[in-house]
């Protein structure tokens, strides 16, 4: 029984690992697109960072130090990002009635947009992506305690 333990938790580990790496590839892969002020992808680079962080939060396989690191690093860019995927841009002519609106609008896009850009030029978040490849290449997996497994 032991053995048949040991292996689901090294099969898992592939798996896990191969889709983290996945999300954060595609995490990564809006980043050009963010820049540009998208709503769509900062929606779709937001979602990528909450399954990353979701991924990261698995205490069954990864070592929770570095992983609790790179949550709370998520969870700062998530933040970032979040209020661009909300906002509305508003490029059209509104009615001179609804045209105060219009401008609100853009106002909060700009802020929003200038804050998620602000996110992606910053040296946190190149540290974050560097700490993310690293941890992908070489996740830091719990270390199963056996003592654990005979008991039933």
């Amino acid at each position: 029984m032991l053995k048949a333990l040991e292996r689901t938790h090294q099969q898992a580990e592939p798996v896990a690992s191969s889709f983290l790496f996945d999300e954060v590839a595609a995490l990564l892969c809006y980043d050009p697109s963010v820049r540009s002020g998208e709503q769509a992808a900062s929606w779709a680079m937001s979602a990528a960072a909450g399954r990353v962080w979701s991924i990261l939060g698995d205490r069954k396989l990864f070592d929770r130090t570095e992983a609790d690191r790179l949550r709370a690093e998520i969870a700062w860019l998530a933040e970032a990002l979040g209020p661009l995927s909300e906002s509305v841009h508003v490029r059209e002519q509104t009615p001179r009635n609804l045209q105060n609106r219009g401008e609100a609008r853009e106002s909060a896009y700009e802020a929003a947009y200038d804050t998620a850009l602000a996110a992606l030029e910053s040296d946190r978040y190149f540290r974050l992506v560097a700490d993310l490849q690293q941890f992908c290449s070489a996740p830091p997996l719990r270390q199963t305690r056996r003592w654990h497994l005979y008991m039933g």
